[in-house]
């Protein structure tokens, strides 16, 4: 797979900000090289504890969201589930494949297959069945709490995303609600100790890594 040649990218999360944590960097590379890139969120995306307490309201998540896909360059689509309980059904199948239909996909980014979110995993199996003859599907790796599985995430594939990655933090800064719920300062620094650590693996200053479903190697 080549970076050098014009694709139609798909960046699917099931909230608000999963994109922008999970492949920021590589879909703004994508957008710097050329391509025509689409985040698609599967859920209106606010959210709330079991308890009831309101941690992002559907309009603070129509905004954050719309602000990173405004600062990325790319055009943004929201299916507007319920956050919490996105279907792996033929209403999320179909509405996933009519977009990969509408905008000729090449290349799809999802969530890791194993997360142990619901909303994650069901939009990956709705993406892999609605992306069938899509050519190429990489899986992002997790953000903790939601990567602790009983699997571990295999790191198969790396996108240098230097040039960058400055871009991907900005985007997720958008993200005024979660990153407050996710910790502040404290998890900006372990998005970037993240991408610090790939980046080392493969002897640049910063990467995102990916587990692949499948890739086509261009000729």
């Amino acid at each position: 797979m080549e970076f050098n040649k014009k694709k139609n990218i798909l960046a699917v999360g099931a909230h608000a900000d999963d994109v922008e944590i999970g492949c920021g960097g590589t879909i703004a590379l994508h957008k710097k090289n050329g391509d025509n890139v689409y985040i698609l969120v599967m859920t209106e995306s606010s959210y709330s504890n079991y308890d009831g307490a309101i941690m992002r309201t559907t309009e603070e998540g129509k905004e954050e969201e719309e602000n990173a896909a405004k600062v990325l360059g790319v055009e943004l689509i929201n299916l507007r589930f319920e956050t919490k309980s996105v279907p792996y059904s033929a209403e999320s199948i179909e509405a996933v494949n009519e977009i990969i239909d509408r905008y000729n996909i090449d290349l799809i980014y999802t969530h890791w297959y194993h997360d142990t979110h619901q909303d994650h995993r069901r939009t990956t199996q709705a993406v892999l069945s609605a992306g069938r003859r899509v050519k190429n599907i990489l899986m992002y790796e997790p953000e903790y709490p939601a990567g602790r599985s009983y699997a571990g995430f295999r790191n198969q594939f790396y996108v240098d995303i230097t040039p960058v990655f400055d871009l991907k933090m900005k985007a997720l800064k958008e993200h005024k609600s979660q990153i407050k719920k996710l910790g502040g300062d404290y998890f900006m620094g372990a998005v970037k100790a993240r991408a610090i650590n790939r980046g080392y693996e493969i002897g640049s200053k910063y990467a995102e890594c990916y587990e692949v479903v499948r890739v086509l190697m261009d000729s």
